[in-house]
């Protein structure tokens, strides 16, 4: 509990002092609190983008209205926009809830380190009262958004506000307040480390390759740009561009591990080709290839499962047994293949049910091949390292046992001293 309460006084608190009196308060505000802060921030997004070209058209109501359904669209529960659903969110809006309850997380740690709350039982209630408040708050707020043929599904948002947070929320939660330990062994968070450390690896390479192909074709780049409109007319755009850019690397990173991404029905973008018909005009899908990989490509798609794998295998090595390392090793392939999985899907998904059904990498099979990059990489470096580790110890026993050996080992006269003395005992006689 030291260490918490340094890291408690090390935050800045985000818990006023009147909810900071009881751990339950602590945890419902704390629930709540992301829900009013994400969609305060809709709501200043959608006043900057759509005020200043709507004109006498725009209204208070429409604008709190939007701003809240734009922050439930970033809790991944489903919404549809003038009567079409939308699968396809841009992930950059998940990630930037997902930071708010994550910060959530740690703030009632903070507070419960502050009241000197320890017991688990009662941690554990109130990290429940905690994601309970965010998934109510997140359902009252679907039936408030309402905007014409606009929504987001109420039972939706109850669910996948549940699940962001437990998954956010609450880890930052049993993690900060030390009620993690109990909970989860050192091997299952070796395993999630590793794991986490091979897919951010991918997502790392794909958000290089987005950035190298939208510098080669910055001319096609700019033209859509430009033909979408300046000034405050293309800021909408701009900010969707930044918030699309994690479904972008995301596209990226299935394109390096082999199976690619799809921009619409029928459409099939990988290393081997691009078969897509008419785009829509938006700037960031003018880094999409028109033809098989070049050089640079091939060059990335080689170093992505290598890095991966190094970094897997630093993770899982660090301070284990030999079999201990292998298990830990199987555990983070299975965990890249998974969490692979779950950020394509939400990367990916549908506008509609025409031509652009289908966006986005499939999870299974971006999750599978990256898994399998990762392993025929791994295996053979973790192999390695026992080996040199083995030979290593071997050749410091030997070492330290030689002064041992030779000490052990009974004197020999000189043989020509033998001679030497049986003769002159001869002539002596």
């Amino acid at each position: 509990m030291p260490a918490q309460s340094d890291d408690a006084a090390s935050r800045r608190s985000v818990v006023p002092s009147a909810a900071g009196r009881s751990l339950w308060l602590a945890a419902g505000w704390t629930g709540l609190a992301p829900v009013l802060v994400g969609a305060l921030l809709g709501v200043v997004g959608v006043a900057i983008c759509w005020l200043p070209v709507s004109g006498h058209d725009g209204n208070a109501g429409s604008v709190f209205r939007a701003g809240v359904l734009t922050f439930l669209a970033g809790v991944h529960g489903g919404i549809t926009v003038d009567g079409v659903a939308a699968g396809f969110v841009p992930l950059g809006l998940t990630v930037a809830v997902a930071v708010l309850t994550w910060r959530a997380g740690t703030g009632l740690a903070d507070a419960a380190a502050v009241l000197d709350e320890d017991d688990p039982a009662r941690l554990v209630r109130a990290g429940a009262l905690q994601a309970g408040t965010f998934a109510v708050a997140c359902l009252v707020a679907a039936r408030l958004s309402v905007l014409g043929t606009s929504h987001a599904p109420a039972l939706g948002a109850l669910l996948a506000g549940a699940v962001l947070f437990l998954v956010t929320g609450s880890v930052a939660f049993a993690r900060a307040s030390g009620l993690g330990a109990g909970l989860v062994g050192a091997r299952v968070a070796s395993m999630a480390r590793a794991a986490l450390a091979g897919v951010v690896v991918y997502l790392g390479a794909g958000a290089l390759l987005v950035a190298g192909a939208l510098f080669l074709h910055r001319d096609r780049v700019e033209l859509l740009s430009a033909h979408l409109g300046a000034g405050w007319s293309g800021a909408p755009v701009l900010l969707l561009g930044v918030l699309a850019a994690p479904n972008a690397a995301a596209a990226g990173a299935a394109y390096l591990a082999g199976p690619g991404f799809a921009v619409g029905h029928g459409s099939a973008v990988s290393l081997g080709g691009a078969a897509h018909g008419t785009l829509p005009a938006f700037p960031l899908l003018g880094a999409i290839p028109s033809g098989p990989a070049g050089t640079a490509a091939w060059l990335l798609v080689a170093a992505t499962p290598v890095l991966a794998g190094s970094a897997i295998v630093r993770v899982v090595r660090a301070g284990t047994s030999t079999g201990e390392a292998w298990v830990r090793l199987a555990g983070g392939i299975v965990g890249v293949a998974t969490i692979g999985a779950v950020i394509t899907a939400l990367a990916g998904g549908a506008i509609g049910d025409g031509r652009l059904a289908t966006i986005g990498a499939s999870p299974w099979q971006f999750g599978l091949a990256a898994a399998a990059g990762c392993a025929a990489v791994a295996a053979p470096a973790l192999a390695g390292l026992i080996a040199i580790g083995w030979w290593r110890r071997r050749s410091e026993t030997d070492a330290a046992l030689a002064p041992i050996r030779l000490s052990t080992v009974p004197p020999v006269d000189d043989p020509a001293d033998v001679g030497d003395g049986d003769g002159a005992d001869q002539l002596a006689g």
